[in-house]
């Protein structure tokens, strides 16, 4: 049986060739990494939960970091740091709320997305922090 994301994967880069072929100096600019995809979409799903504090999102809600007991560097922004929950296994490793967990910290410790006002500037600004690291 083949994966799903191994078939989406095969589509994009289908895709991707059909792009170049047609317009080659814009194919990098049409078409997004599937996984970039995904990981906006799990951002907007983090802020939602955490932002704005959606009720249909209060199970996804992951428990604030605890404060150092100490002054520390990032202190500032600890308030907006969720706690991660602990991976037992490298399935779940992988699952939504350890890997965005970690993203979204990464997030808040790196920028100041995550006080953004509504969904759509932090949507464009997640899109571009992460093609940033792409491409770093």
């Amino acid at each position: 049986m083949v994966e799903p994301i191994s078939d989406g994967l095969r589509v994009q880069a289908r895709a991707q060739r059909q792009a170049r072929l047609k317009a080659p100096e814009a194919a990098a600019q049409i078409i997004q990494p599937l996984q970039q995809q995904r990981d906006v979409a799990g951002m907007c799903v983090m802020y939602k939960a955490h932002r704005m504090q959606l009720l249909q999102l209060a199970e996804m809600r992951l428990n604030p970091r605890v404060r150092p007991s100490h002054a520390t560097r990032a202190a500032h922004n600890i308030d907006h740091q969720v706690t991660v929950p602990f991976a037992r296994t490298e399935h779940y490793l992988g699952s939504f709320l350890p890997r965005y967990g970690r993203l979204w910290n990464t997030l808040v410790r790196q920028t100041d997305l995550h006080l953004t006002t509504s969904l759509h500037p932090f949507k464009s600004g997640v899109n571009a922090w992460l093609q940033a690291e792409l491409t770093q």
